[in-house]
């Protein structure tokens, strides 16, 4: 066997198996590193000038779906107008042709043709005053989530009265399907219908792009000794409302109890 510098390759293998042996075990007995732990990024920061222009878009939104309602009601009270005039000219129509019919000129169908009349323009005259006391309903809900938005939270089971409206956070997850325990409820009290004015989602909220699909409205002012008594049961039912006075202070335009968690703002389709 041939030598390298006195030793022989024998010893050369010997020595260099031995370094790799004791570099695995120093390795080995290294203390392992601990990966760093990366939690979640800290929340963002809002400055004053953020919140003060959060404050001035959410004021624009409001003046803007404020001024959507002023114009669909004047639009409103426009058609109520003409309908009107359509049903004093209808019941007037029926007037003469009664005495017609008593003079034998005319036969009775045409009576009641002109009957007829009358009562279809009764209908729309009154559907038509139905979406005006809607609107004034949507404009006190506006003015009420303004007032809530400028409140501290309001905890869950308790009730917070202030000059406009009385507002309760119910532990019960309200759904459209409980309103016959409501509605049971008020004809026992009372023994006539609930006067509801806005059941889930109507045209009115689709227009002014308010979602409404999962609420109620109640045309009961607060302070009446029937809304007493609704707002006391659907307080002790864990039911969550907003029950609003009126749409400007000193009127009563736009009372009603509203049944389930406020109106959002959604996007109105053009």
């Amino acid at each position: 066997m041939k030598e390298f510098k006195g030793k022989t390759w024998v010893q050369i293998l010997m020595a260099v198996v031995m370094i790799a042996v004791l570099g695995s075990v120093a390795v080995a007995q290294k203390p392992k590193r601990k990966k760093a732990v990366i939690g979640p990024p800290p929340p963002p920061t809002v400055t004053a000038e953020e919140m003060k222009e959060m404050n001035q878009a959410a004021s624009q939104s409001r003046e803007k779906l404020i001024a959507a309602s002023n114009t669909y009601r004047e639009s409103l009270e426009r058609l109520l107008e003409l309908q009107k005039q359509d049903e004093t000219r209808f019941a007037e129509l029926v007037e003469k042709r009664k005495q017609l019919l008593e003079l034998g000129i005319i036969a009775r169908k045409q009576v009641e043709e002109s009957e007829q009349q009358l009562t279809d323009a009764k209908a729309k005259t009154a559907e038509t005053e139905k979406q005006i006391d809607s609107v004034d309903v949507m404009v006190a809900e506006v003015n009420a989530a303004e007032e809530i938005a400028n409140e501290p939270p309001t905890p869950i089971g308790t009730i917070r009265s202030t000059g406009m409206l009385v507002r309760f956070v119910g532990a019960t997850r309200w759904n459209l399907s409980d309103f016959g325990k409501v509605e049971a409820f008020y004809r026992l009290k009372f023994s006539r219908p609930l006067p509801v004015s806005a059941f889930g989602q109507t045209e009115t909220h689709n227009r002014l792009g308010f979602d409404h699909s999962n609420a109620l409205d109640v045309a009961i002012h607060p302070d009446s000794a029937e809304g007493q008594a609704l707002i006391g049961f659907l307080q002790t039912q864990g039911i969550s409302f907003i029950a609003i006075r009126g749409a400007i202070p000193g009127s009563a335009t736009g009372a009603h109890i509203h049944i389930g968690a406020g109106s959002k703002r959604i996007l109105v389709k053009q």
